[in-house]
This record gives C-alpha cells, structure tokens and sequence, in this order.
C-alpha cells in the first residue's frame, strides 16, 4: 500500500484540503480556529523537516528547489517516497 503511487498522491490531496480549510477561516477573519493552528504546526514542522530530507535524498541527484518546495508543503509524505523513487527528485 505504501509503495502505491495513488496512496501518496491522496495522502497529498488531503494535506491541501486541509490546508485549504485552514486559510478558509484565516480569510472568513476566524484566526483562532483550531485547524489554523494545526496547519501552522505542521508547516513549522515541515520546516524542520528540510535538512532530514536532504540527507536522505543524498545521492539520488535531487534538485534543491524540489526538496525544499515538496518538503515545505508535504513533508515526509514527499520525501519518503521520494527516497523510494516512487516520485521523481530531478
């Protein structure tokens, strides 16, 4: 299952509806809703994800920008299949 490339894709489709949702309410002016929080939680966490990613792409020619964009945005739900050539790195 989780060598599937559908299964990493929806698990990224997911992450941008709730992404979504998050501005949603940061646009309707409700800053305080809880998914907010939880979306910048895991952006931050996203972040400090970066360098791991990088060390466990070493050697497969990964393109910076891709890393650091994939990484940003989904975290290890990009980078772990990245690192089992499920999705390209160049």
């Amino acid at each position: 299952m989780t060598n599937s490339k559908a299964f990493w894709i929806a698990s990224m489709v997911g992450l941008i509806a709730f992404y979504t949702w998050a501005a949603l309410h940061v646009a309707t002016g409700d800053s305080g809703h809880r998914s907010v929080l939880v979306a910048t939680i895991i952006l931050g966490l996203h972040v400090l994800e970066i360098p791991v990613a990088f060390l466990l792409l070493k050697g497969r020619g990964a393109n910076p920008l891709r890393v650091i964009l994939g990484t940003l945005l989904f975290g290890l739900i990009w980078w772990v299949p990245a690192r089992r050539g499920i999705f390209a790195v160049r």
